[in-house]
């Protein structure tokens, strides 16, 4: 089983929303629940030239999703975020991973980009291991910072710098 990642294109709009439809998806992210197709389709239509997106495919199907922000402030030029979500009968597979190397790759080798923070719910495990996997270090918490399923919850703030 091959994991196909490729650039988002406004055709993935139909697959984005029935990515984060999923439970988990939309629990581990700032997705709110059902999110409609017109929706993704407007967010893809508009994306700005500083924000990438790339899926995730197996056969065909859109698996996975990444979207890298490069900071434009003028003293944040050398920084870059992202967010991900894997489709719920994905999770294991080592999508997360091959989303992350897309974008480390263009960061490190093609956008100059020294510092990538990214933020996460201090609960998420999977999420944090992969992090980790790939040298990003917790660097803070902040306290009841994501209202999800009815409560608050902490997330961690991570960041990979490349030296």
């Amino acid at each position: 089983m091959e994991i196909v990642v490729r650039p988002t294109q406004i055709t993935d709009a139909k697959a984005l929303a029935e990515l984060y439809a999923q439970p988990k998806a939309y629990r581990e992210t700032l997705q709110l629940p059902l999110p409609s197709e017109a929706m993704w389709r407007q967010r893809l239509e508009n994306k700005p030239d500083h924000i990438y997106s790339f899926v995730a495919e197996i056969d065909g199907k859109v698996i996975g999703n990444i979207g890298f922000e490069h900071l434009q402030r003028p003293r944040l030029l050398h920084c870059g975020s992202f967010g991900l979500g894997v489709h719920d009968n994905y999770h294991g597979l080592g999508v997360a991973s091959k989303l992350i190397e897309s974008v480390l790759d263009l960061a490190d080798n093609w956008l100059q980009i020294k510092r990538i923070q990214i933020e996460v719910n201090s609960d998420n495990q999977a999420a944090i291991a992969c992090y980790k996997k790939f040298g990003f270090i917790i660097e803070g918490e902040a306290k009841c910072s994501v209202f999800r399923d009815g409560e608050y919850v902490n997330t961690y703030y991570m960041a990979r710098i490349k030296h």
